[in-house]
């Protein structure tokens, strides 16, 4: 079978209802063989910057001599993307021999299970047999009904916790505490970055192991280098003042920094060397500068936590009104808040269609539910529908009195301005 035809198969399959449990991911795994049992596994759940902190610790890890691999979702431009060992994508040939070995399993129980579920089941098996020292698994949504969860790890991370997903993971921060928290299994160490009294409450039901970064280490310092993009990083550790640059542009990316640093040290790994991992770090969509003439920044920012963030990165550069937005949205998000900090920053706002997704909306239906705010008015009189996502970028570079075009509002619309943009050149 072609890569494609396993790819279309794979993302057919797609479960509408919640989960209540995760016995029937454990019977498939115990079957696969429980591939990584007894790896190093590295366990990260968040509402944002799961992607950033997997990346540091790649990076650190791989730098400092280790085989590492990488567990990551959504790919932005190639399914491939979301498993990596040693900074390597797995290839067509790994995906089908380990989605045949997974199909079978599925068939054997006569079990229907969705794409990321199999797809954790692909890279489970792909880095058992890779021979790794450390695996880095993400979750995909929540954690405790996560595919990921089914395998044991030796460090729980949380980033931190905001309002998403809510119809899947509730409405309440303590609600969605208690699915992020649900990645600690037998009482592991858990690591987090967030002074939030209900993660913490959560986090402490389930583990007498855990750290906050951010009450650990003292004088926390952290200054934006709006010349060169990169974040500055200085604190005390253990008496002794410790300073790090980031090539990640964000004073929320020294908290994921912290993260990965507190895990480093626990496997004696030097400041040197996390320095020399973090200085190799590229990060698509993380506030990435895409180009300098037009200037377009891309950034995956897609609920309103990781709005908030976005709009303080470009208030450090910007003013009020000088930046244009391309955005789109899932049927997922709550739109009110979202596109709130959006209007009260920018004057120009295109919004484009993602109806080609799963959850996706064309502007048209976007239309339609900007329609039922109550200050309608005050975002149509802001707004141009285009379908089309380069249309709308190629209007908007002809705006001239603006200084940066910014395109964000999901991972799946910076990977279809990335792939148009390349098929177009």
């Amino acid at each position: 079978m072609k890569i494609e035809k396993i790819l279309e198969e794979i993302f057919s399959l797609r479960n509408k209802s919640r989960r209540e449990n995760i016995d029937d991911l454990k019977k498939v795994y115990k079957l696969l063989g429980e591939p990584c049992k007894n790896r190093k596994v590295i366990h990260i759940a968040g509402t944002n910057g799961k992607g950033s902190t997997s990346a540091f610790l790649e990076n650190i890890f791989f730098y400092s001599g280790y085989n590492v691999g990488k567990f990551t979702s959504p790919h932005i431009l190639k399914y491939n993307e979301r498993i990596v060992s040693n900074k390597k994508m797995i290839s067509d040939e790994k995906i089908q021999k380990y989605y045949e070995v997974v199909k079978k399993i599925l068939s054997e129980l006569k079990l229907k299970i969705n794409f990321f579920e199999i797809t954790t089941f692909v890279a489970l098996l792909f880095f058992e047999e890779e021979n790794l020292e450390f695996i880095i698994l993400e979750t995909g949504l929540g954690g405790r009904l996560d595919a990921t969860n089914v395998v044991n790890s030796v460090i729980s991370v949380i980033t931190n916790v905001s309002f998403d997903h809510t119809a899947i993971l509730g409405n309440t921060l303590k609600e969605i505490a208690f699915e992020k928290a649900g990645i600690i299994k037998n009482g592991e160490i858990c690591i987090f970055s967030q002074n939030l009294a209900e993660l913490e409450n959560e986090i402490n039901k389930k583990t007498k192991k855990s750290i906050n970064v951010l009450k650990k280490y003292k004088n926390i310092d952290i200054e934006l280098d709006k010349k060169n993009f990169t974040t500055t990083i200085k604190f005390e550790d253990d008496k002794k003042i410790k300073k790090f640059e980031l090539p990640l542009f964000g004073k929320f990316q020294g908290n994921n920094f912290l993260l990965s640093y507190e895990i480093a040290k626990r496997f004696g790994i030097s400041d040197k060397d996390i320095q020399n991992g973090i200085n190799h770090l590229k990060l698509f969509g993380r506030f990435e500068i895409f180009s300098k003439n037009p200037f377009v920044i891309l950034d995956v920012a897609h609920n309103e936590d990781s709005m908030k963030v976005l709009f303080e990165n470009l208030s450090f550069l910007y003013k009020k009104n000088e930046v244009i937005f391309i955005t789109s949205m899932l049927k997922t998000k709550d739109f009110v808040p979202i596109f709130e900090k959006i209007q009260e920053f920018s004057d120009k706002i295109f919004i484009t269609s993602l109806k080609d997704v799963t959850y996706g909306m064309s502007s048209y239906e976007i239309k339609k539910e900007i329609e039922k705010f109550e200050n309608k008015e005050k975002f149509f009189e802001k707004i141009v529908f285009e379908d089309d996502i380069l249309a709308a970028y190629k209007k908007a570079k002809k705006l001239e009195k603006y200084k940066a075009i910014v395109i964000c509002g999901s991972f799946y619309e910076i990977a279809k301005f990335k792939k148009l943009f390349e098929n177009k050149n």
